[in-house]
């Protein structure tokens, strides 16, 4: 989990934040153009902001439309079902626009496809959905720093 580690120096603080904003918006926008990746972004816009402001980390990490997802990768290294197939249908769609664009037999062409592939293997060896824990179980970490055994609870 990414959790709140900021820098002491106000230099470095100013300009991750900076780097954390540029970041950000182009996460927005990548949400709203089918082409353009967002959670990237929106994941190192929430690293940047993790080591310069609690304030933004926070804000981003609770966000109503970004946070679940940034918390389940954060969390879980979860993509969900709905964002793998979104991420897909855009690489497939990139790739499809290039291929009728190109050249046949362009370098260009077999790089770009090549990247896109090892991306989409990425996203599809991911979870899709978080591990279930029910909730009469405290997990060992919890059990851990209690004192408790698992005989004992």
């Amino acid at each position: 989990m990414t959790v709140f580690n900021g820098s002491s120096r106000p230099s470095i603080r100013a300009i991750l934040i900076a780097f954390g904003w540029f970041s950000l918006i182009l996460g927005m926008i990548g949400a709203m153009v089918p082409v353009m990746p967002s959670m990237v972004f929106l994941l190192a816009s929430l690293w940047c902001f993790s080591k310069g402001s609690r304030r933004f980390y926070t804000w981003l990490y609770g966000h109503r439309v970004f946070g679940p997802s940034l918390r389940l990768w954060s969390e879980h290294r979860v993509i969900p079902l709905r964002a793998k197939l979104a991420t897909l249908s855009g690489i497939a769609f990139s790739v499809v626009i290039l291929v009728a664009l190109t050249p046949e037999g362009s370098t260009l062409l077999f790089v770009y496809s090549g990247i896109n592939a090892v991306a989409a293997l990425f996203i599809v060896s991911r979870p899709g959905n978080a591990p279930a824990t029910a909730p009469d179980t405290v997990p060992d970490t919890a059990m851990a720093i209690s004192g408790t055994s698992a005989q004992a609870a």
